[in-house]
């Protein structure tokens, strides 16, 4: 809730740095922020930016002080249905987006700041809730691979098939069978 002069603030809002420059701006009505706002660092750029597309949707990006991208989302119903980070150079950091419903990942993307795959979780068959998971060593080659499955009763991600663990070399050191979460059998190389 915000007051403007002892009461509810009504329409355009504007506030300044000590020196005049522009720190937000936004619009209100009765003491909530609606439609959009916009905050900006000293150096004039923008710092945050929020944009209403409905009454149940809305977008929100986050800038480095140089101007570049930092962050994205978009929100359905208060809740955050995707989301992008951003290293300063302009790389994806992290991607996460989630079903209409906000039920289920759709997938996960964790980044090296060059810019090269971390971890990679994907849905892959939305009825049974089976995922895909890869892990990379920072020089590209795979650290481990295999599926998960998802408890629709309480949202844990759990290992189920076959399992396999790589060197950082990209040698097989390890294969590891899962039924739901619960490790079957290993074989070490």
């Amino acid at each position: 809730m915000r007051f403007c002069n002892g009461i509810k603030c009504v329409g355009q809002v504007k506030d300044f740095y000590p020196d005049g420059k522009l720190k937000h701006k936004g619009y209100y009505d009765g003491g909530q922020l609606i439609s959009m706002f916009d905050n900006y660092f000293e150096n004039g750029n923008v710092e945050r930016h929020f944009q209403a597309k409905s009454d149940t949707r809305g977008v929100i990006e986050e800038y480095y002080p140089n101007g570049k991208i930092k962050s994205k989302g978009e929100y359905i119903n208060g809740e955050m249905l995707k989301w992008e980070d951003y290293y300063e150079d302009g790389h994806y950091e992290f991607a996460e987006e989630y079903d209409k419903g906000i039920e289920y990942h759709l997938y996960t993307r964790i980044y090296y700041e060059d810019g090269s795959p971390k971890i990679l979780f994907e849905l892959i068959d939305k009825k049974q809730r089976i995922y895909t998971y890869k892990e990379y060593y920072s020089n590209g080659n795979i650290k481990e691979d295999g599926t998960k499955i998802q408890n629709i009763t309480n949202g844990d991600y759990k290992q189920d098939g076959i399992w396999k663990y790589y060197d950082e070399s990209g040698k097989l050191i390890l294969e590891e069978e899962y039924i739901r979460g619960m490790l079957n059998s290993e074989k070490k190389y």
